[in-house]
């Protein structure tokens, strides 16, 4: 089981970045995971009621992903200080480690190339405007992501947002290791009343690593 877990933990890491355009807010979406693959499902089960909340502010940034009752990860990102600092409470215990987003852009540009494809085809969602982009990968594995202009948001240092995908997404459906993850927007709060959501000081009672060991550490178990 704790494999199984695991696994969809590394699926969720390897998947997940105008004038008038709004550059300041929370969103909270709600997440849904699902596979064909049954003992990935067993996993899945276990995560049941997963999260995900996004701040952005100019160009800081601060998303908390809850997968279930089992791991809590909180990415802060400053594209000024080019400087993200990741944070991961849960079966592993709370550890945190720091990220140069200039070392992160250039690992992307190292990534397969996708094919990005946005659509005419627009919704509405939460008020907002989107249009439909789809990202293909080299097996043909498709994504889909609904998009908006309205909202403006740094995406640098940030997993959860592709930067290769024009537009702020309030809506998207990743397929990613045999698992589809439904991310829906909930709510939208124009302002963040605390600031101090971007502090990058590492919390007491976590212990500092760096990505390679932590990356280490999940294929060693």
């Amino acid at each position: 089981m704790k494999r199984q877990i695991l696994s969809v933990i590394a699926a969720v890491f390897t998947a997940i970045t105008v004038s008038a355009q709004i550059s300041e807010g929370h969103v909270k979406y709600s997440i849904e995971m699902t596979s064909d693959n049954p003992e990935m499902a067993m996993g899945i089960a276990m995560m049941q009621g997963s999260t995900l909340d996004l701040y952005f502010k100019g160009t800081k940034s601060r998303s908390e992903m809850t997968m279930g009752s089992l791991m809590t990860t909180v990415v802060i990102s400053d594209a000024d200080k080019k400087e993200s600092l990741t944070l991961m409470s849960g079966m592993m215990g709370n550890t945190a480690y720091r990220s140069s987003i200039e070392d992160e852009a250039e690992e992307s540009e190292e990534t397969p190339d996708m094919e990005i494809t946005v659509t005419e085809e627009t919704k509405v969602i939460l008020g907002y405007t989107c249009k439909k982009a789809i990202m293909t990968d080299e097996e043909g594995n498709e994504s889909v992501f609904w998009v908006t202009e309205e909202i403006e948001v740094n995406k640098e240092g940030q997993t959860m947002l592709n930067n290769k995908i024009p537009g702020f997404p309030l809506q998207m459906e990743v397929l990613t290791n045999g698992m589809t993850m439904s991310i829906t927007a909930l709510e939208f709060a124009k302002k963040i009343k605390d600031k101090k959501l971007f502090d990058m000081v590492i919390p007491d009672g976590y212990t500092e690593t760096t990505q390679e060991e932590l990356m280490q550490e999940f294929e060693g178990q």
